[in-house]
């Protein structure tokens, strides 16, 4: 299980809105040049992220929560986001070689591939929009955000 602190925003029934800080350790790590990860958390100009996160333990507003995802479930999602438009460009590619057309089919038929799995994978991800599968679920409370100290008077 994948997780992550936040707080909670707004309430509704069955689901809360939560916010995360995005936490990076890119000054630590020796691939930091070469990372994509690191290239984006420099573009980003906010490291705040919202989700809807299904909520089991009806949370009120301002608690700390930890949301987690299963890694199954980001692995799959990852996959259809990265690897079906990379076969579909390498497949393109490849499928002139096989009947020995031109590179220029090639190049195009990558093109058309790449477009391809990019499809898919937005076909995919609109199907899946509304399983619960992949929501981020709330899986304990840390603590009350706005905790109240008691005020005393003296005479």
């Amino acid at each position: 299980m994948i997780e992550e602190s936040g707080t909670v925003l707004a309430v509704e029934v069955g689901f809360a809105e939560v916010e995360t800080i995005r936490t990076s350790s890119c000054t630590s790590c020796r691939a930091r040049h070469g990372c994509g990860h690191h290239a984006i958390a420099q573009v980003s100009a906010s490291n705040r992220m919202l989700m809807r996160a299904i909520d089991p333990l009806t949370v009120e507003v301002g608690q700390k929560v930890v949301v987690g995802i299963p890694e199954d479930t980001l692995l799959q999602a990852s996959l259809w986001m990265y690897l079906i438009p990379l076969l579909g460009l390498i497949g393109g590619a490849v499928l002139p070689s096989i009947w020995g057309g031109e590179s220029n089919f090639a190049v195009v038929l990558s093109l058309f591939g790449f477009l391809a799995g990019l499809w898919l994978a937005k076909n995919k991800s609109k199907k899946e929009m509304n399983n619960p599968n992949y929501f981020p679920k709330i899986l304990r409370i840390q603590s009350v955000q706005s905790e109240q100290i008691p005020l005393v008077f003296t005479p």
